[in-house]
């Protein structure tokens, strides 16, 4: 009676009878055999290489800034203010460096604001004929200074209000204050002064009615000045 086979045994035979046949084939060529695994390796390598790794940190990205051009034209009015508490009294024929500030934001067609409120405008009240203009200069805001070609109309000088107002003609006339509340009262009804003064007063009524002229620049009064070219200004697209 034939014994029956083992299968533990038959496959352990198969697997020795196949490790010895690779075994055979790597000694008859071991340069083919060696350069199939250098082969396996490299292709992992390279796999390896070209797969993005998860955990890299992205680089910091840095944010473009445009910048936009807008520009202001000739004949633009700018309304200001003097830069100043007390009146200014320019006389006839001087020249005053002066500033001035915006009172109210200028902006460009799209609603940019180009020159804001309190930007300060230098430049000098000029003597021209029948009064005074002030021509501009620069002008400074948010920290940049930018010329700036702009006047104002004429302004009218008028008789020096420091020489012909009733104190100054009281004052020139020697006489006191008793007598010049006194006279106040009077001067506000129709009463002439020159007719209560008389002698010495006249003369100083005279004297007012020939005062120079001056130019005045009340604290409070708006005055609008006119570029006299196209001012282009960069303004970032983020501002």
């Amino acid at each position: 009676m034939n014994a029956k086979r083992n299968p533990i045994a038959m496959v352990s035979s198969a697997s020795m009878a196949i490790a010895i046949a690779m075994t055979s084939l790597i000694m008859a060529n071991p340069s083919s055999a060696s350069q199939r695994f250098r082969g396996r390796q490299s292709s992992q390598f390279r796999t390896e290489r070209t797969q993005p790794r998860s955990n890299q940190t992205p680089q910091n990205q840095v944010a473009q800034i445009f910048r936009s051009t807008l520009s202001l034209p000739a004949g633009q009015a700018i309304a200001t203010k003097i830069n100043r508490q007390d009146t200014l009294y320019i006389n006839k024929g001087e020249t005053v460096d002066a500033s001035l500030v915006v009172a109210q934001d200028i902006p460009a067609s799209n609603g940019t604001v180009l020159i804001p409120a309190g930007a300060l405008i230098e430049g000098q009240f000029v003597p021209v004929e029948g009064g005074s203009k002030f021509v501009a200069q620069k002008f400074t805001s948010r920290g940049a200074t930018v010329r700036l070609q702009a006047e104002s109309a004429l302004i009218n000088d008028v008789k020096d209000p420091r020489e012909t107002n009733t104190g100054a003609i009281l004052t020139d006339a020697g006489i006191g204050g008793a007598a010049g509340a006194v006279l106040g009262g009077v001067l506000r009804g129709n009463v002439q002064i020159i007719d209560i003064l008389g002698g010495a007063a006249a003369s100083v009524l005279v004297g007012n009615v020939t005062a120079p002229q001056a130019t005045v620049i009340e604290p409070n009064a708006v005055l609008e000045i006119v570029t006299r070219q196209t001012i282009t200004f960069a303004v970032r697209d983020d501002y």
